[in-house]
């Protein structure tokens, strides 16, 4: 076979360094994503939105050791995921009345680069995670499901992993969401985030289940680890989220994130702190009225 020069100078990414930029960025952008891509669909069809993710990170894995790893991996996952989102909603034909607003989508994302326009991008997908956030903690769940579903769809966790941080079986956590899936499809539950009193009140069920899924890590039930670090990490970041979000900017959402980051710092090591849970970026999300 003969080599080319092109193929001399290509540099290679080092064994490894592949797989663990892809589990990084699924770790932060699946979630993004499912969000996303679940209010297009609708919920009765995110095991679609799931199978678009799960494809990208096949291609991922696939092109990147041979093409190198893009300079921004999290946008050319997110590229990823929305063409193959396109390319399933023209062979679907129950997506077809979808087909001009996931276009719409794309191109919105590929034009807007001012820094406006990204601003409003954001805030658009942080909405869609709230919204999801919110559906994951509904009362129709049991509180069991409540933490599984938020770590698979918010988190990017598989049913394995979620499986050997509660120390069950993968075909328990695999039965615990597919019920947790058809009772929100059963009982029609709104993609979106309540208002007023509704959201008083499923607000507090919201951060139940961010305390549970913290305390699970922090003080793990069994296991070789007293401390799971993966799900305080994951805990963090969704409380984050939903502190800087104006429908979560309360003061018993930052009271709990100060709680979980204050237990952090004293058991784990300070370079381990998640850089988003700065206390300067939450000084500047604080509600009014609230002391920083």
């Amino acid at each position: 076979m003969k080599t080319t020069q092109s193929d001399t100078n290509r540099q290679m990414p080092p064994s490894g360094e592949v797989t663990q930029v892809v589990e990084h960025c699924f770790r932060h952008e699946s979630g993004k994503i499912i969000s996303t891509l679940t209010r297009i669909f609708g919920f009765e069809h995110i095991n679609r939105a799931e199978d678009v993710v799960q494809e990208t990170l096949a291609k991922a894995l696939q092109t990147w050791p041979y093409y190198g790893i893009p300079q921004n991996p999290a946008a050319w996952i997110t590229q990823v995921a929305k063409n193959l989102a396109l390319d399933l909603i023209r062979r679907e034909k129950i997506f077809h009345n979808k087909q001009v607003e996931i276009a719409r989508l794309i191109d919105q994302d590929s034009t807007d680069s001012t820094a406006e326009n990204a601003s409003i991008t954001e805030k658009a997908i942080a909405d869609d995670r709230l919204r999801m956030m919110f559906v994951c903690c509904h009362p129709v769940l049991p509180q069991e499901a409540h933490v599984a579903l938020a770590l698979k769809t918010l988190c990017g966790f598989s049913a394995g992993e979620i499986a050997r941080a509660f120390l069950t079986s993968e075909a328990a956590i695999a039965k615990r969401l597919t019920r947790a899936k058809q009772k929100i499809r059963d009982a029609r539950v709104p993609f979106e985030i309540p208002l007023g009193e509704e959201l008083a009140q499923r607000l507090d069920g919201v951060l139940q289940t961010l305390y549970l899924l913290f305390n699970e890590g922090y003080k793990a039930s069994g296991g070789e680890h007293l401390i799971r670090v993966e799900l305080c990490h994951e805990a963090i970041r969704l409380t984050t989220l939903l502190a800087e979000h104006p429908a979560g900017n309360q003061p018993r959402s930052h009271a709990l994130l100060a709680l979980m980051l204050l237990k952090t710092a004293r058991a784990c090591p300070l370079d381990w702190m998640p850089r988003e849970t700065s206390f300067a970026s939450r000084s500047r999300t604080a509600p009014s009225g609230t002391r920083r």
